[in-house]
């Protein structure tokens, strides 16, 4: 195996395929990227088992400056190639084995030798795809995932909570992320009539956007227990969160007995400076409204404590006091994109349900805690 390369391109390709590395490999052959050189192209691959990143440089580009000297493949370490190859001292960089699994990068005066793996010790990965595409913009799917993904569960205990569930039906989109806790649902409406419910890992979607960031569109294609997003020489290959995923609708109170409108910003600029202020490691809110302001206040017998008294825009019901907690709360307004946020509530021990005034594409959700 020999080929010669543009370092940019080899060094951006790189980044692309590690994102899915583990530094906790399930096998060795894992740790490493695969690259297999063909006659017309350069495959890299990098794969925890769970997420697995194809990206191929093409000799038709001519701003890859690839060239094939003889094909052949090898797994190589992530961080070593990666480490060595941002610091090679040429615009070129020549990668070659030269004794069986022995691997030599060499630029203009810098040569390295690293001892790599066999490509036959890799898993056999396919990203070969069986249903048709779905068109997906890349910027209504980051704002998707901003607006959902963060309230995920970490839990291992309840794995389905650990993705968010996009389930579609004709020509509108539901997206769910959940922790038990807090949800947040965010409804899309499709130029065309879809029909699919799946869950996806966290990880993959902050994969997908972090490496589909600077494209229009991607190819979304849901196979069996598998999902795909393709775009340009680029391919994600994820399994998909096969639990059944809660009906987390019935969850959103039907009406409201109390309903406040206050500024977004104003609201979170207070809860931050409450925000060291924890008890046995969480930031407990007390918010007490009525119609004409909103007390918010912390406290810790270890820290100590706090109270702000807010200017409040608009409030119905009678007066009202909740607690919850503060980085949930936080989280939720972060994501709504409104300068005026809604809470609505039904009851001290009962939800709080949060959106920007006059959009109900988006809706969070918190529970309560006792105080």
């Amino acid at each position: 195996m020999e080929f010669k390369i543009s370092k940019s391109v080899f060094n951006n390709a790189l980044s692309i395929v590690t994102k899915a590395i583990s530094s906790v490999a399930p096998i060795p052959s894992l740790s490493g990227v695969k690259i297999t050189v063909k006659k017309d192209r350069v495959d890299l691959i990098g794969s925890d088992s769970d997420i697995s990143i194809l990206k191929t440089v093409r000799l038709a580009d001519p701003e890859n400056k690839l060239e094939i000297i003889e094909e052949g493949s090898v797994v190589l370490d992530a961080r070593y190639i990666s480490e060595i190859a941002r610091k090679m001292d040429s615009e070129i960089i020549t990668i070659e084995i030269i004794d069986g699994t022995l691997v030599k990068i060499s630029g203009l005066n810098v040569e390295f030798k690293i001892n790599g793996m066999r490509s036959s010790d890799y898993p056999e990965i396919s990203f070969e795809t069986v249903n048709k595409p779905n068109k997906m913009n890349v910027s209504t799917f980051e704002k998707i995932v901003r607006q959902t993904v963060f309230a995920c569960s970490d839990k291992e205990s309840r794995p389905a909570l650990m993705g968010v569930n996009f389930k579609a039906e004709g020509l509108k989109l539901v997206c769910n992320a959940t922790n038990s806790f807090r949800l947040a649902t965010k409804k899309v409406d499709l130029e065309n009539e879809l029909d699919f419910n799946i869950t996806i890992p966290a990880k993959t979607l902050n994969s997908v956007v972090s490496i589909m960031a600077e494209n229009r569109e991607f190819d979304m294609i849901i196979d069996p227990n598998k999902i795909s997003f393709v775009c340009d020489d680029t391919t994600i290959r994820a399994r998909l969160i096969d639990d059944l995923y809660p009906d987390v609708s019935r969850l959103i109170p039907a009406s409201f007995s109390q309903v406040l409108e206050i500024n977004t910003r104003e609201l979170l600029d207070a809860i931050e400076r409450t925000s060291f202020i924890k008890s046995d490691g969480k930031n407990v809110v007390k918010m007490s409204i009525d119609a004409d302001r909103l007390d918010l206040s912390s406290n810790s017998l270890e820290i100590g404590s706090s109270h702000e008294t807010l200017e409040i825009i608009s409030f119905s019901g009678n007066p009202i006091t909740i607690s919850c907690s503060g980085k949930y709360l936080s989280d939720a307004l972060k994501t709504i994109g409104n300068s005026i946020a809604v809470l609505n509530f039904s009851g001290e021990l009962k939800p709080i349900v949060i959106y920007g005034k006059g959009d109900d594409s988006l809706t969070q959700l918190i529970s309560p805690i006792r105080s």
